[in-house]
């Protein structure tokens, strides 16, 4: 579906980590803007307080894109051009200017109106700034008009997309709303602290930007330490206990760390708390589509985390302050003539003969080989951090990108893979992508290569967990027999990917098996055990997990509330209590998801489902077509309306849209059953027989539609063509003495 995932418009920033010894605590007050108050929490002593010993790495952090992160406006940190200009996109005009000292904006509004706006707050410095808008009730919003920093002009960060007023994407919307959007990865200490009943947040911070405190934890216990009599003799060690990324902290320690705010993720608690795994708060996207391409290259805006732990430099220890600066989060040296990479490769890397390209140009850096990006916004560039060897012979079988067409566009992926053999000889070496693209590709039959790719310890944590997602679409005894081996994997990602595969199976399945991850030592992993199980009641579960099971729902539930800000989140709800039988609880979630956003369909399609089911098909056929009037390609929901009129006896009406979603399903066998059968009752026996035809054609091991044909055969007295497909079902099902009877029938009737 179109919208079945969001598209999170939050603005990227540089890694960032840092070395803390001592520091001088100080009376730290945070900014007040806006008549709103951003009270600081007695464990945060703010960043004047680690300056007073820290002093070159404050001056290395002052200007960086983490001190920029989130600003006051004010003429020292606006860069953009508010002397009275204009922008169009869209045939809507939004007007820069001034009111005094303020900085203005006058812009289309929620019911696209003119609207007079205050700037309150900057967002970024390069290679774009963007701008956070006063909307009342506590809420700012990131204006989708941005300052491209170098051109020195004002842009739209969508241009292709029409987005309608009242949307959830438009940028009064909730998808631009910074409390929940943006703001955690743009301040220190961030609570956003949202009232649902009035629909207002009193979001607080203690720094405005992100600060020593965002990385290090709270300071205040360091601080007191290092003031204290205790410092005495101290060991560097002990003066460092008490923070967090220091010169010494392990690699994945510093990773998680940074992920916080530099991966594609969900946030399972309200709080991070500098406590716990990363796990124990988030729930990260993995290398799948829609959000990267099906080998594991960036595609949407998913950041560094999810990328860089595919790479063979995660798997030899590289952390990110390897390459980083901690503090001014510039490169260590020069990537242009490779001086970054060579710290650690061989310099026969660094040759003619490695690159095959001319010395001194674009093509002989290592980054444009084995770093291409991706523009976001329009104007940020972003390189993929999973360090990969350029695979045109790839390209050439599953339309992925490749190093060498970015620059050879002109060229086929076949010509590159000619040169690629010719350089470095006919073997690739093997890779975890080429397995993950078939998965992509051929579905439930790449299930054994699957098995051996998550069984394989020596392959990337999260390629494992990525191959028991792809697992997990199909979900049957086999892919059972398959996971429940990974709910007890080394690895929390496979863990977590097996527990949220398991959750999406048959209830005949995944109880028991989905238990034992009810007591798993990660956070994450016990809610999706949790939202899995949530339809039984504790009678289904064992006794020794019956505690484990009542915890980990109550985790589950306090998740739930952490995210009903979200069209996702309340749907979120609307699941958890239908499962529980609190049918009017789930359909005024379902209503609040719409209520956010008016397109938000997967809420709608439920809804239309749980009202088919209590009955009410009038109200879940007006729902169904207000899908298909909102997302007239999308086929499932046409299959689901022609189900519904089916059901209503209402079969010519169904016709047309099994019809439309056969069309836009081209390879669904059951919806071409489905429409067969319709067509059989309205008495159109050769349309029957095509849709007949067209399903088996896809799925030709299924009883269900040799049957479905061997009836309609038999109704027009076409035994001689009823036979094959009966003589099929007797060898797809020997012992079924139905089918046997068939076959004996067709056969007295041809006479032999």
């Amino acid at each position: 579906m179109n919208r079945s995932l969001l598209l999170l418009f939050i603005i990227g920033i540089s890694l960032g980590t840092g070395i803390i010894f001592s520091c001088t605590q100080s009376d730290h007050q945070s900014p007040d803007t806006s008549s709103k108050e951003h009270t600081i929490d007695r464990q945060f002593v703010g960043d004047e307080s680690c300056a007073s010993c820290h002093s070159s790495q404050m001056a290395s952090w002052e200007g960086s894109h983490h001190d920029y992160a989130m600003k006051e406006a004010s003429e020292r940190t606006v860069r953009g051009d508010f002397d009275n200009t204009t922008f169009t996109h869209q045939e809507e005009t939004y007007r820069f200017f001034r009111e005094d000292s303020l900085f203005m904006v006058e812009a289309p509004g929620p019911d696209g109106g003119s609207v007079h706006y205050q700037v309150t707050h900057t967002f970024g410095w390069a290679p774009l700034q963007q701008y956070l808008l006063d909307f009342g009730k506590g809420k700012l919003q990131a204006l989708n008009i941005a300052w491209d920093t170098e051109k020195e002009e004002w842009f739209a960060m969508n241009p292709e997309e029409e987005i309608q007023h009242g949307d959830w994407l438009h940028w009064t919307g909730g998808a631009m709303n910074w409390n929940t959007m943006c703001a955690d990865c743009h301040s220190t200490n961030l609570q956003q602290n949202y009232i649902a009943e009035a629909d207002s947040f009193h979001t607080t911070w203690s720094s405005i930007n992100v600060s020593c405190e965002s990385c290090h934890g709270p300071g205040k216990k360091h601080v007191d330490f290092v003031q204290s009599e205790e410092v005495e003799g101290a060991t560097i060690e002990r003066i460092r206990e008490d923070l967090e990324l220091t010169q010494n902290t392990p690699q994945t320690e510093q990773i998680d760390q940074c992920a916080q705010c530099h991966a594609l993720r969900e946030d399972m608690t309200d709080d991070y708390a500098h406590t716990g795994n990363f796990l124990d708060h988030y729930n990260p996207t993995l290398p799948h589509p829609e959000s990267y391409f099906a080998d594991g290259q960036i595609k949407e805006e998913v950041y560094v985390y999810g990328s860089f732990l595919q790479s063979k430099m995660f798997g030899e220890g590289v952390k990110c302050n390897d390459c980083h600066d901690p503090h001014s989060l510039e490169l260590k040296a020069n990537v242009t003539d490779n001086t970054l990479c060579m710290q650690c490769h061989e310099p026969r890397y660094n040759t003619v003969e490695h690159y095959k390209h001319r010395v001194n140009t674009e093509a002989s850096q290592c980054i444009n080989c084995h770093m291409t990006g991706r523009y976001y916004m329009e104007v940020d560039f972003r390189r993929d951090h999973s360090f990969r060897v350029p695979r045109p012979d790839l390209s050439a079988e599953f339309d992925t990108p490749n190093a060498c067409n970015d620059c050879h566009d002109q060229r086929s992926p076949e010509w590159a893979a000619r040169a690629i053999e010719e350089w470095y000889g006919p073997e690739r070496p093997d890779h975890f992508s080429e397995i993950l693209l078939k998965a992509n590709e051929t579905g439930a039959d790449a299930l054994p290569a699957l098995k051996e790719l998550i069984a394989d310890t020596l392959q990337p944590d999260i390629a494992r967990a990525t191959a028991v997602w792809y697992a997990g679409q199909f979900p049957s005894r086999q892919s059972l027999e398959l996971l429940e081996g990974s709910l007890k994997d080394e690895s929390p990602l496979v863990r977590n990917s097996t527990a949220r595969a398991l959750a999406s199976f048959p209830e005949n399945l995944k109880n028991p098996a989905l238990q034992e991850a009810l007591d798993d030592s990660l956070r994450a992993v016990r809610i999706a055990a949790a939202e899995g199980l949530a339809e039984f009641s504790a009678a289904d579960i064992s006794f020794n997990m019956k505690q484990h099971f009542n915890d980990a729902l109550e985790e589950y539930k306090r998740y739930l509330e952490v995210s009903q800000y979200f069209p996702q989140g309340q749907m979120n709800r609307g699941q958890f209590f239908e499962k529980q039988g609190q049918p009017d609880r789930a359909i005024a979630a379902y209503r609040k998801a719409l209520e956010k956003d008016p397109y938000f369909n997967p809420a709608r399609i439920n809804l239309a489902y749980l009202y088919n089911r209590r009955g009410n098909n009038a109200e879940a056929e007006k729902l169904l077509k207000k899908v298909i009037e909102q997302e007239p390609d999308y086929g499932p929901v046409y299959y689901s309306l022609a189900l519904l009129l089916a059901e209503e006896k209402q079969l010519a009406e169904a016709v047309p849209h099994f019809k439309k979603a056969a069309e836009l399903m081209p390879q669904n066998a059951r919806t071409r059953y489905n429409w067969a059968i319709s067509l059989q009752q309205l008495g159109r026996p050769q349309q029957a027989e095509e849709a007949y035809r067209q399903a088996i054609a896809l799925d030709p091991e299924n009883p269900d539609y040799h049957y479905g044909i061997s009836t309609l055969y038999i109704q027009q007295e076409q035994y001689r063509d009823a036979r094959p497909h009966a003589k099929k079902l007797t060898e797809l099902q020997p012992n079924n003495d139905r089918f046997r009877r068939l076959l004996q029938m067709i056969n007295s009737r041809i006479g032999n």
